[in-house]
């Protein structure tokens, strides 16, 4: 006599221990799928006629079930809980959600951003508070809003993707970023983060990243924005005092809006920090390579190619040599008066020119 219990989530994946016993006579507890039952040869109701000498259930707290376990009887049990199991749930609830919900059926990518947003903000007040419970809640929801913009993309007529493939892509970076953890090795911090930020840089590349700007998102609060990009700048070697002023030192002031302040001259600066990678590919393309290759990935800028085509800098080292010829022609004018001077003439030019004199000294 044997007691066969089943996941009640997966009620059809059966135990491999059980399988040949579950040819013969068979009685089945009510809540199980009728599909199952179904599937069996000699499969009855657990009220039917006498004890079979197998009986399959979901329910462990059946009084069938918890009378043949108290009479001894043998038990093949399906595996328990794993980790993940709840998120199988959370999945099918919001695939039921999404195709039955009128709220949820009407809502888009675009339409969910300010609660994504939302959520990701309380969740970060939530750590802050060191209260267990609140993070765990407010985790619960940025997953909704994971599970959710998953659902809504399964349902895209082009370039379509599943919760699983979401799954999948983290999977993927995350063996590719860490495989050393991953593959129980020993590895120090800074061996574990070189590694990571190297592996991360390769994908960039794989992809055809060709600026330090490429998938920095714009869309984020101005100051995160802005350490995000004085991150990336100087990872890529700009020289530090190249990053303006504006950047770097926040003004809040009555009547200026600074987040706008500060987002305009961080944007700026992507702008120019684009251009100028532009121009260093460029000067070091041969001539007779077309201008079309200059969208390749860049490798290392040296200090010496960023301050060489910075715009400022740039302009200041081919206005030097303008400015020599009018730094000797003021000599030239000024030894003029002195030339009039020295003439013989009558006293009334000379009382002429002393009027200007005292005027420059007013």
């Amino acid at each position: 006599m044997t007691v066969v219990l089943v996941d009640p989530r997966r009620p059809s994946l059966v135990p491999v221990d059980a399988i040949a016993l579950l040819s013969g006579d068979v009685q089945y507890t009510e809540e199980m799928p009728v599909k199952v039952p179904w599937s069996l040869p000699a499969a009855r109701p657990a009220y039917e006629g006498e004890d079979a000498p197998v009986l399959l259930s979901s329910d462990p707290d059946h009084p069938k079930v918890k009378a043949r376990l108290e009479a001894g009887e043998k038990v093949i049990s399906a595996p328990g809980p794993q980790p993940g199991d709840r998120l199988v749930d959370a999945v099918a609830m919001m695939d039921r959600l999404r195709t039955t919900g009128p709220w949820e059926a009407e809502q888009t990518h675009d339409s969910l951003r300010r609660y994504l947003l939302e959520e990701t903000y309380e969740l970060f007040d939530a750590v802050r508070s060191g209260d267990a419970n609140e993070v765990r809640e407010e985790l619960g929801d940025v997953l909704l809003q994971v599970l959710f913009h998953a659902r809504i993309a399964e349902d895209a007529t082009q370039h379509a993707f599943t919760i699983d493939d979401v799954a999948d892509s983290l999977v993927r970076k995350l063996t590719n970023r860490a495989p050393a953890v991953l593959a129980g090795e020993s590895v120090s911090l800074d061996d574990q983060l070189a590694q990571w930020e190297e592996r991360k840089a390769d994908e960039k590349r794989s992809r055809g990243a060709v600026s330090a700007m490429d998938d920095v998102p714009t869309g984020q609060p101005a100051l995160a924005l802005t350490q995000k990009v004085v991150q990336r700048v100087t990872a890529a070697g700009l020289p530090v005092d190249l990053i303006p002023e504006q950047m770097t030192s926040i003004l809040v002031t009555l009547g200026d809006d600074a987040e706008n302040t500060l987002r305009s001259a961080t944007l700026e600066f992507m702008d120019t920090v684009r251009k100028v990678e532009h121009a260093v590919a460029a000067s070091r393309r041969p001539d007779d390579v077309p201008e079309v290759l200059d969208i390749a990935p860049l490798g290392v800028v040296t200090e010496e190619e960023w301050r060489a085509h910075w715009p400022t800098l740039a302009a200041e080292s081919e206005s030097e040599p303008d400015m020599e010829p009018e730094a000797e022609a003021e000599p030239v004018e000024s030894e003029e008066p002195e030339a009039s001077d020295e003439s013989d003439d009558s006293d009334e030019p000379a009382e002429e020119s002393s009027e200007p004199a005292e005027a420059d000294q007013t």
